[in-house]
């Protein structure tokens, strides 16, 4: 793989039309490495990191965003990947905008964040969209106005493993397939990861489909520290197929008026672009070995409208209120309250 070294740090007060250069010239000669020494990289607007291409920095590499409504980093076509660099959104005023963004996964297919860092976005961390393949790991999304990792626009066959979330303005991890994108998300892994002090939930997972929650520790947040839900006021469809297994739940459900492991339900449902319709049921969902350590309201509740939802070696201790609420009539799950 050829390797390109952009130009040393502080040559220019946008650095963005050379970095874009050279990602540019790399991609046209079917892939490689632009490498970014230690320093900062102002730049104004959005970057893209094309196919077979590879953006690295290394310890003290900073990407400094000179215009917070376009600080994103753009991954799409095959086999782009990013790793090894800390974006600095300086965002002050959150924007629901992509561009707006740290790391955007855009249409890109196996795309690999690895050992990145972000802060400070108007919009998501890390954004991924219309995805198909992708890993992200070891990286840390802190202080961003918006959720730190979300998924969505049908996106699928995705990983999140050994990631840290928080400080962050909205959920720490999100999973949210809309109606409007005529898929769910579906087939992803969210497993070993930290979050903590999430302004919202901890783990949301609505309108997805085929995942594993597994192994990760959510360390306070206002609402949820696992939230499986149908969200009418979103327009989403409902998870299914869902593992939740041997995460720790701590101090969650802080402000908000629901359990700390909750599993909801939904109403009808949803048509797909492919053709036919998506019950909206929460089903076939399996919580196994999870504790629940301090919640500010209850601890586990499986609503009525959930089918299918079993498990056991569930221990739920230190909430204010009922400890384990089950009113499926479709649920078998062992806990324990201490």
């Amino acid at each position: 793989m050829p390797r390109l070294r952009v130009l040393q740090p502080g040559v220019a007060d946008d650095c963005a039309p050379l970095i874009q250069k050279a990602l540019d010239e790399v991609a046209a000669a079917g892939g490689g490495e632009v490498v970014l020494p230690p320093g900062d990289w102002p730049y104004r607007g959005a970057l893209t990191v094309g196919g077979g291409t590879v953006l690295r920095g290394s310890a003290g590499t900073r990407l400094l965003a000179l215009d917070p409504r376009r600080s994103a980093v753009c991954l799409r076509g095959r086999f782009p990947a990013v790793r090894d660099l800390l974006l600095d959104g300086r965002a002050t005023r959150r924007s629901s905008a992509g561009d707006a963004a740290g790391f955007r996964l855009l249409r890109a297919e196996e795309a690999e964040l690895d050992r990145v860092r972000v802060t400070r976005t108007a919009a998501a961390g890390i954004f991924v969209q219309e995805t198909v393949g992708f890993r992200i790991t070891h990286s840390t999304v802190h202080g961003c106005l918006a959720d730190g990792f979300h998924v969505t626009a049908a996106s699928r066959y995705g990983q999140i493993l050994g990631c840290r979330s928080y400080d962050n303005g909205d959920d720490l991890f999100a999973l949210v397939g809309y109606a409007s994108n005529g898929a769910p998300v579906e087939h992803m892994v969210i497993a070993d990861n930290i979050g903590r002090n999430g302004a919202a939930r901890g783990i949301t997972c609505l309108g997805a489909r085929h995942v594993a929650i597994t192994g990760n520790l959510i360390h306070g947040s206002a609402a949820a520290g696992i939230y499986l839900h149908q969200e009418t006021s979103y327009d989403t469809f409902a998870p299914s197929w869902v593992v939740v297994s041997g995460n720790v739940l701590r101090d969650v459900a802080r402000k908000a008026s629901h359990a700390g492991l909750f599993i909801g339900g939904g109403r009808g449902a949803q048509p797909l672009k492919a053709g036919g319709t998506l019950s909206n049921a929460i089903e076939q969902v399996v919580l196994s070995g999870n504790l629940l350590d301090g919640s500010g309201h209850d601890g586990l509740y499986v609503s009525s409208r959930a089918r299918r939802v079993t498990g056991s070696g569930n221990v739920v201790r230190n909430v204010r209120q009922g400890a384990i609420r089950i009113d499926s009539r479709e649920a078998s799950v062992e806990a324990v309250a201490e």
